[in-house]
């Protein structure tokens, strides 16, 4: 077992498990920000069925447990490798201080988000999916939240947070990608900053638009 891990374990193998859970994980905010645009229509209907679907399938329960697995491994990962950077730079002093903000404030984004998956969990997944799965309306219960003045500003300053990590963690991801044709990384670059602003601002959108025409 050891030695099936061990590729793994090595500085380069965390960087790289990193961006590939990163990925990963931001193929879900694509798709997260999909799904709530349904939030923006007068009529539940299509967000219900939509969310009803995806809770009797099996796939997408197998594919939730997978989810989570990549939170635990990106963010275990993610807090190693800060906590290395960071003994590695007190022995070293002369190491280059990172200039970008984005990079620089990556641990800091991903407390943010961090705090915002537990609240936004226990306000919405562990009713919907465990103590209230017949009765709880998410439709209803996302429009009660963010017609809530403090739980939408929370939400946009974690969607604010959440693109100053994608920002950061696209670009490390490119990097990480050694194999990648060179010719492609500019482009890959441009469509991942623009994905680093679409997606946390689409989603504190509808958390605004919400609050404002309730």
């Amino acid at each position: 077992m050891k030695k099936l891990l061990r590729p793994f374990l090595t500085p380069m193998g965390r960087k790289n498990t990193e961006a590939v859970t990163g990925t990963l994980l931001l193929l879900f905010c694509v798709e997260h920000l999909a799904a709530n645009l349904f939030l923006l229509w007068p009529d539940p209907a299509p967000y219900q069925w939509y969310t009803e679907s995806l809770g009797r399938s099996l796939l997408i329960r197998i594919m939730e447990v997978g989810l989570f697995a990549l939170f635990i491994v990106h963010i275990g990962l993610g807090m190693k490798m800060r906590l290395h950077q960071r003994r590695v730079r007190m022995m070293n002093p002369r190491i280059p201080k990172v200039t970008n903000f984005a990079s620089r404030t990556v641990g800091y984004t991903g407390i943010v988000i961090l705090i915002f998956l537990v609240i936004h969990l226990a306000r919405f997944f562990v009713p919907n999916r465990i103590t209230r799965p017949t009765t709880f309306d998410l439709y209803e219960q996302a429009h009660i939240a963010f017609a809530n003045i403090w739980y939408m500003l929370f939400y946009v300053v974690s969607m604010a947070a959440l693109g100053f990590h994608l920002r950061h963690g696209i670009k490390s991801a490119i990097f990480s990608f050694k194999r990648l044709p060179p010719s492609s990384i500019p482009q890959l670059r441009r469509v991942g900053g623009w994905l680093a602003i679409i997606i946390p601002a689409g989603l504190a959108y509808i958390a605004v638009h919400i609050f404002i025409t309730q």
